[in-house]
């Protein structure tokens, strides 16, 4: 694995910390040394320490924040993992079909992989934070994966699968992409686009072109175009939007930041 520096691997919530000691000990077992721990139980104790084995430094490492949105920031792509299938977790790609893009969005950019709860795992609004959403393969007798093999599946197929240096691409922080999505959500107000269809249809609208844009990956110079065409249909085809879309959405300064 060329670049184990750029994956984080991040457990929402852990409630066990022979789990937590048990994914440092998978996670060096395959190479990486970038855990995160969203509100987790303490794990600093005999039986963390016991099953991390030898990886404490790994366990002594993790980075430890209190919600999920604390724990994402820096990071320009987020996978998340599901065993749940439904409307709101669709597209879950597969395995085979995750680890190319994960490998090649790593190369050049902080990739964070999330993993939810032992008994719930996470939540639909946790996975609207995700790029991306992955099903790990089990046999469907009985597939649930206790937490640590889930991540020790997943680590060891990104190992043995990322032998192979990746080019990849950079893709933009995720603080320009929000922005972008207010941009566009204010443009499609603009239009009255799915006026018709109320509130709901406009908010499924905006959430399938995330789950477009997150299998996706964009620049920093596709987010830069995609705004400037969003300003040119607001200033065209209407006066500003009141509510929340029309706040806090920073403007391009000038042509040049649309060619960068």
């Amino acid at each position: 694995m060329k670049r184990p520096e750029n994956i984080s691997f991040v457990l929402v919530e852990p409630q066990s910390p022979g789990n937590i000691g048990s994914t440092a000990r998978a996670l060096k077992n395959n190479g990486f040394g970038r855990l995160v721990l969203i509100n987790p139980v303490e794990f600093r104790n005999d039986e963390g320490w016991s099953m991390a084995c030898k990886a404490p430094d790994v366990l002594l490492g993790a980075r430890v924040f209190p919600t999920l949105e604390d724990g994402l920031k820096g990071f320009n792509y987020v996978v998340g993992t599901t065993r749940r299938l439904g409307r709101g977790r669709f597209p879950v790609l597969t395995l085979s079909e995750a680890l190319p893009k994960i490998l090649e969005m790593s190369a050049k950019n902080p990739v964070a992989i999330l993993f939810g709860r032992e008994d719930k795992g996470l939540t639909n609004t946790e996975l609207k934070a995700c790029d991306i959403l992955l099903e790990l393969p089990s046999h469907e007798g009985y597939p649930s994966l206790n937490l640590s093999h889930a991540v020790f599946l997943l680590s060891h197929y990104l190992f043995i699968s990322g032998a192979r240096e990746e080019r990849g691409v950079e893709v933009a922080p995720r603080e320009e992409l929000e922005n972008m999505y207010k941009h566009m959500e204010r443009a499609l107000r603009t239009l009255e686009y799915g006026e018709k269809g109320g509130e709901h249809l406009l908010k499924t609208i905006l959430k399938n072109f995330r789950k477009l844009f997150g299998r996706t990956g964009l620049m920093h110079r596709e987010i830069n175009m995609l705004i400037g065409i969003f300003t040119q249909i607001i200033e065209r085809c209407g006066p500003g939007v009141s509510g929340d879309a029309s706040k806090g959405v920073s403007p391009l300064k000038s042509r040049k930041d649309l060619e960068q």
